[in-house]
């Protein structure tokens, strides 16, 4: 019983990851998509660019750290 009732707690802690991250998207193609802050413009492209792909982003801490 113990083992379901922390695997169901592990499985809601993933499904509110995921709807953070997908809140995160919205609001970054909002950004995105305006044009008064160019600045924050390609800030937002360049994170979700991170989001789309996140092993670009894990060779680029990897070559940081080194």
């Amino acid at each position: 019983m113990f083992r379901l009732v922390m695997t169901m707690g592990i499985v809601q802690v993933e499904q509110n990851r995921l709807r953070q991250q997908e809140i995160e998207v919205k609001a970054l193609i909002a950004l995105m998509n305006q044009d008064v802050f160019r600045d924050f413009k390609h800030q937002a492209i360049a994170k979700l660019r991170e989001i789309a792909f996140p092993e670009l982003l894990a060779e680029k801490i990897n070559q940081e750290t080194l």
